[in-house]
């Protein structure tokens, strides 16, 4: 007799996603549409009775039952590697059955990815995707690589995403109560038909075509292949090698050839910051390296010729020379600018003569210390001078106000002065408040002054 093993069935459908292993996957957003409408059930619904209940978050479940979008306002991060993408796989994957759901997200990159401007705030797609699934019949969804911000196009058809429903031209939220596949959920417009001249050349794309490559590299990635906590130390250890060995260590010709600010590459070589995914991928195009390059190995960089500002380094030797200091000219001219009736910044002095400014603090310290506080001090009286004009014109608002008989309110003053927002500045408000208090302003009065935000 057959036996029925009822613990062994899944609550939900137990659907496959789609692209599994391929750079193609489904996102976990696009996966929890299509579970609910296999249900023919509204995704809303989904969530109220099935996902919240398993979250253990009464605010989610008082806002769903409220009509509040808290959840889905911030649904992108569901595709993403946070603890409510972690916590909703392990739900999702309980109610199907299923052990492979981390794949719809990007848990397996959260070592070496930063989710700054990695995620994008709204759906964007290829119609020619969705024209094609519906006309083959096959399964409309959203793969994840749509829904990363630094990609932009499908390599597929050669054109541009569209994040804008063609009929209302509304953009499409990543997850919302009424959603099915395909079809816009703010007109119930199907999602295949867009500007057909959204298209480009792949010879005139690289950069496009670049990202779309890599991202849909890694995500293709087996989690086994990656040495996640290294990648970040070769990251930078490739960052300080090609500054080093192609650059002489100048940051600032670094800086230049990847268009990147000097400060920030700076933190990058220091490891203080890492850079987001963007940047990362920034950084390799210029290189002509993959970013699978560094993420699986940890050789050298093994190009031999890079184009800095239109002259070539070629085996690690420039056709350009540094110009040398001359040390006299410099000082002399520096001693001269240290004289100038009105003081100079440091930053205006190192243009004036044509040198970085930390090359003049390395080779003429004192004259730089010296340059600079007197800058200070300039700055620092000219902003005593500026509070005390200004005070002087307070003091002679307040004292015409109160000739006429007009209560001195922060309002009146400000207009007196015609000067709007001047009692902001927490000098000159207490200033107006000594005021009020010398000129025997108490009582009612002084109550109101003090709660006075006219």
């Amino acid at each position: 007799m057959y036996e029925l093993n009822l613990y062994t069935r899944s609550i939900l459908y137990n659907i496959e996603p789609i692209g599994l292993g391929t750079g193609q996957v489904e996102s976990l957003s696009s996966y929890l549409i299509r579970v609910a409408y296999e249900h023919n059930i509204t995704v809303g619904h989904l969530f109220n009775k099935m996902v919240f209940p398993h979250m253990n978050k009464n605010y989610l479940e008082r806002s769903s039952n409220y009509g509040g979008n808290r959840f889905y306002e911030g649904a992108k991060t569901v595709n993403g590697y946070m603890e409510n993408a972690i916590e909703l796989v392990g739900i999702l994957e309980k109610l199907t059955s299923r052990n492979d759901l981390s794949n719809l997200t990007l848990l397996k990159l959260k070592e070496f990815i930063s989710l700054r401007n990695l995620l994008k705030d709204s759906l964007a797609w290829c119609p020619d995707c969705i024209r094609n699934w519906k006309n083959d019949k096959k399964v409309i969804y959203y793969p994840l690589i749509w829904l990363l911000k630094p990609v932009n196009i499908c390599k597929k058809h050669n054109r541009f995403l569209i994040d804008r429903c063609h009929v209302c031209n509304r953009t499409v939220d990543i997850l919302r109560r009424q959603m099915i596949p395909g079809y816009c959920p703010n007109c119930c417009s199907i999602l295949s038909k867009g500007d057909q001249t959204n298209r480009f050349n792949p010879a005139e794309i690289n950069w496009e075509i670049f990202v779309y490559e890599n991202m849909e590299e890694l995500l293709m990635l087996n989690p086994n292949q990656i040495d996640a906590k290294g990648f970040k130390r070769r990251f930078i250890n490739e960052l300080n090698f090609i500054n080093e060995e192609y650059f002489n260590n100048s940051v600032a010709s670094f800086s230049r050839y990847l268009n990147t600010p000097k400060s920030t590459l700076r933190y990058w070589l220091n490891a203080i910051n890492f850079p987001s995914i963007e940047n990362v991928l920034q950084v390799c195009f210029k290189l002509n390296k993959n970013i699978l390059d560094l993420l699986l190995k940890s050789q050298k960089l093994d190009a031999n010729i890079f184009q800095i500002n239109d002259k070539q380094v070629i085996n690690n030797k420039t056709n350009h020379t540094r110009k040398p200091l001359n040390y006299d000219l410099i000082e002399k001219k520096m001693i001269e600018l240290s004289t100038m009736e009105t003081p100079l910044s440091m930053n205006s002095v190192a243009k004036i003569i044509g040198r970085d400014r930390r090359v003049l603090y390395r080779n003429f310290p004192d004259l730089c210390k010296q340059i600079s506080k007197r800058y200070n001090d300039y700055i620092t009286e000219r902003s005593e001078q500026r509070i005390d004009r200004l005070k002087e014109q307070i003091k002679t608002a307040f004292n015409e106000l109160t000739s006429e008989e007009i209560y001195p309110s922060r309002r009146k003053i400000e207009e007196k002065v015609n000067k709007i927002g001047v009692l902001k500045e927490k000098v000159l408000q207490d200033y107006w408040k000594v005021l009020l208090i010398q000129s025997g302003y108490e009582g009612k009065k002084g109550r109101e002054f003090f709660n006075d935000e006219s």
